[in-house]
């Protein structure tokens, strides 16, 4: 398949992303307000997601270690909010929602 037609599946499937997004935003707010109660370590965790932290980055700006940040990050995956990419050769974490 060509580089083109990749790039053409993927803003594709972006805008079907941004769409059901949109659609289910309440039910995802809900979602979220469930599994990250307000002022918890996994919240303080799940903000910087943005797809361009590491693990450093994150335990640096919640001023913990990089181990017990990571073990956040695995249950907001587990949890489903959180997703592991490989950007740049770097290994960073984006939100779901």
């Amino acid at each position: 398949m060509s580089e083109d037609k990749l790039e053409e599946i993927k803003t594709l499937l972006e805008d079907i992303k941004g769409l059901l997004l949109l659609a289910n935003q309440d039910k995802l707010d809900e979602m979220k307000k469930r599994f990250l109660r307000a002022d918890s370590i996994e919240s303080e965790v799940y903000e910087p997601c943005d797809g361009t932290t590491m693990t450093q980055d994150i335990a640096t700006k919640i001023q913990k270690s990089s181990e017990y940040t990571g073990a956040v990050i695995s249950t907001l995956r587990r949890k489903g909010l959180v997703r592991t990419i490989e950007r740049g050769g770097r290994k960073v974490y984006e939100q779901r929602f």
